[in-house]
């Protein structure tokens, strides 16, 4: 049993050093300023006119596999392989085009619902394991067996896209299967810590090696996502959240910033690994995804709040460019210079956080650089011939600092949704 929660290591003496913005519901907005500060319209479109479209008529198969592999002109890579990662993804990327398309008023010639279901068929008769439980790391576009392992990263999309689905579609056979999902991730998934394992044997026997922080990150969102969307699973959402607050996160003092960090990779005792030389960083894109989850999470456990804001300021003072806009990619635990690249992934997780940030704490700084990180996407982010963005890893794209790839959908698809609809 967890211990009482002032016993713990406390992570209540990280927020002595920042005023505590009031604890009001995840993503409040009382008085409507979000509605006139984002810009509905290029979100609206950018998601419906542009990319899901496009992804929805060249990735699905007749069978319901999903083909994710795309040069920018939308030629099919010589991969014939389906992740569970990838698969899950769009998923849940069609699903949630089918809500919006809903909640925004528009008829579509897209079937949406339709797309996530054959692929919900797909995940659950050739991804499932049917001996051990949990599904498998790969397989063919036919559905044959390539890799037999069992990944965290990919079973907390495959939860993502279960308990979505049943939320917008309220299909009992979705739900039946995010909760079975959601019973092998407790029961196999989960180390003796509470963290998690990176993977996992077909056997479910644990894992092995060093831990990281991003599959147990995305787990979180998962979770919430299934208690959500069937009113069970609070417990996990406070165990996840708890684990990250009173084992990772490292307060830092006022004289840095008075901000707190999540570092990316642990020994497996989740150490973390201490410096750069070692293979430490800390992963700007990812504290602005803890920012908001955390944020999100609020209603199960309030301290989580007040705990993100600090995430999101270490994350502005640290890896947010105030002059153009956007954010970084790394810094290191032992004072490296943090590194000021400019990826495709960080700029939605950076404005997915900025939106829902404001609309809990109300900041109008925070709106401010909404509207400023918008303006680099519209700029230099968007891939107007392939209906995508950029797969950038360094904008802007003349510097080379872009893929010859097409990134899948779902980083862009939660910031829109968040955009839109809370």
């Amino acid at each position: 049993m967890p211990r009482p929660l002032l016993k713990r290591r406390s992570a209540l003496g990280l927020l002595t050093a920042l005023p505590m913005a009031p604890l009001l519901p995840a993503c409040s907005d009382p008085e409507g300023k979000a509605r006139q500060v984002i810009d509905t319209d290029w979100h609206r479109a950018d998601l419906l006119d542009r990319l899901l479209p496009a992804w929805a008529s060249r990735a699905p198969t007749p069978n319901g596999a999903f083909r994710t592999a795309f040069q920018r002109d939308w030629t099919p890579k010589p991969d014939d392989r389906v992740s569970l990662t990838s698969q899950a993804r769009l998923i849940y990327s069609f699903a949630v085009g089918h809500e919006l398309t809903k909640a925004t008023g528009r008829s579509s010639p897209v079937p949406y619902l339709d797309l996530a279901r054959q692929g919900a068929d797909f995940l659950l008769s050739a991804q499932l394991d049917p001996v051990h439980g949990g599904f498998f790391h790969t397989v063919g576009l036919d559905g044959s067996l390539r890799v037999d392992g069992k990944d965290t990263y990919g079973h907390a999309f495959a939860l993502l896209a279960l308990a979505e689905l049943y939320r917008i579609g309220q299909d009992p056979r979705h739900k039946a299967a995010a909760l079975e999902a959601w019973r092998v991730i407790e029961t196999s998934l989960i180390d003796p810590q509470g963290g998690v394992y990176r993977d996992v044997p077909r056997n479910l026997s644990p894992g092995k090696g060093g831990r990281t922080q991003n599959p147990l990150m995305h787990m979180f969102e998962a979770v919430q996502a299934l208690h959500r969307a069937t009113g069970e699973a609070a417990s996990g959402v406070k165990r996840l959240g708890d684990f990250a607050l009173y084992k990772l996160l490292q307060g830092l003092p006022e004289a840095e910033g008075g901000g707190a960090r999540i570092p990316e990779w642990y020994d497996e005792a989740w150490r973390p690994l201490p410096t750069q030389q070692a293979g430490g960083y800390i992963d700007l894109g990812h504290q602005f995804e803890w920012a908001h989850l955390l944020t999100t999470a609020s209603s199960v456990a309030p301290v989580y709040a007040p705990v993100a804001e600090r995430v999101l300021t270490y994350a502005l003072q640290t890896g947010y460019d105030d002059i153009d806009g956007g954010c970084g990619t790394r810094a290191y635990p032992d004072g490296g210079k943090p590194e000021k690249a400019k990826g495709w992934w960080q700029q939605a997780e950076c404005l997915h956080a900025l939106i829902v940030c404001a609309r809990h704490t109300g900041r109008n700084d925070l709106w401010r650089r909404y509207e400023q990180t918008l303006g680099l996407v519209k700029d230099q982010l968007l891939d107007a011939p392939s209906g995508s963005w950029h797969a950038a890893y360094r904008l802007p794209c003349k510097t080379g600092g872009c893929e010859d790839t097409l990134p899948d959908p779902y980083h862009m698809v939660s910031l829109h949704r968040v955009a839109l609809m809370g």
